[in-house]
């Protein structure tokens, strides 16, 4: 099945009862790429139903048989992680469609296979009514609610990707392959660890200078060379901030922080 086989359908079909995280996002993705389906909650498949099924049914889209297939972590698909597989590539590319897989389904894929909870799955699961009622109305709520955070996280990951590619243009023109300084705070944590960027500086919204440490990898907030843990205690007067996690420093110039950087790369783990 294709993106544009989603786009021709009127109708998507569901199972009814109580919702969770998996059918409720899979809802909210299938709305994204088709604004005019319909959704349809039911226990059973029509015969001559035309349409997408998922998270029931035993088709392409449902993860309860047996043979359910993992991802290469061994963390299992559920209904939302085999459409977003399936459609989310084509619609928003490679480094948008994985991240996005990491960051938020991978987990929620897992918590639907095994019934291990976390804050978001239960952030849904109380949407569902405490009566007797069908929960088709509070389902059509966490729906909304879903999609509104799944269209803000692709849109903040297409972001993402563009300052990747700028944060590797300045990287490969930078005379300082271990600082990096940016013109604007971009994100780099998935350019720069694989270089030789040992700390990057961009301007601070709160005004002057912020520095960072580059991490280890991109799935990791282990750093190459923390910031010297002695500036906790005794911080140089030409900085104003150290973040006791020793990634983070604030300083009122560029050349004051550029300074730090350099002190910092000298200084003895």
């Amino acid at each position: 099945m294709q993106v544009a086989d989603v786009k021709k359908y009127k109708y998507a079909l569901t199972h009814s009862g109580t919702f969770h995280a998996d059918d409720v996002f899979s809802s909210a993705f299938l709305k994204i790429i088709n604004p005019n389906l319909e959704i349809i909650r039911s226990n059973s498949v029509p015969a001559d139903f035309e349409g997408i099924v998922y998270d029931m049914g035993g088709g392409e889209f449902d993860h309860h048989g047996l043979d359910n297939d993992t991802r290469p972590n061994a963390i299992p698909y559920a209904a939302f992680g085999k459409l977003w597989r399936a459609f989310a590539p084509e619609l928003y590319g490679e480094y948008v469609s994985k991240k996005i897989d990491t960051k938020l389904i991978a987990d929620l894929d897992y918590s639907d296979n095994t019934g291990f909870a976390n804050s978001l799955c239960l952030a849904i699961s109380v949407f569902n009514p405490t009566n007797n009622s069908s929960g088709d109305q509070e389902f059509r709520r966490a729906v909304d609610l879903a999609k509104e955070i799944l269209e803000n996280l692709i849109k903040h990951e297409q972001i993402n990707y563009q300052e990747e590619l700028k944060v590797k243009e300045i990287y490969d023109n930078s005379l300082n392959k271990e600082i990096i300084v940016l013109d604007e705070k971009l994100h780099f944590t998935d350019t720069l660890p694989n270089t030789k960027a040992i700390y990057v500086i961009y301007p601070s919204n709160r005004g002057g200078y912020m520095a960072q440490g580059v991490p280890k990898s991109s799935d990791t907030v282990l750093l190459k060379k923390n910031f010297p843990k002695s500036w906790l205690t005794n911080l140089p007067d030409y900085l104003l901030f150290c973040h006791k996690s020793l990634f983070l420093i604030h300083g009122n110039t560029l050349d004051d922080v550029k300074k730090a950087c350099e002190v910092a790369l000298k200084e003895e783990l």
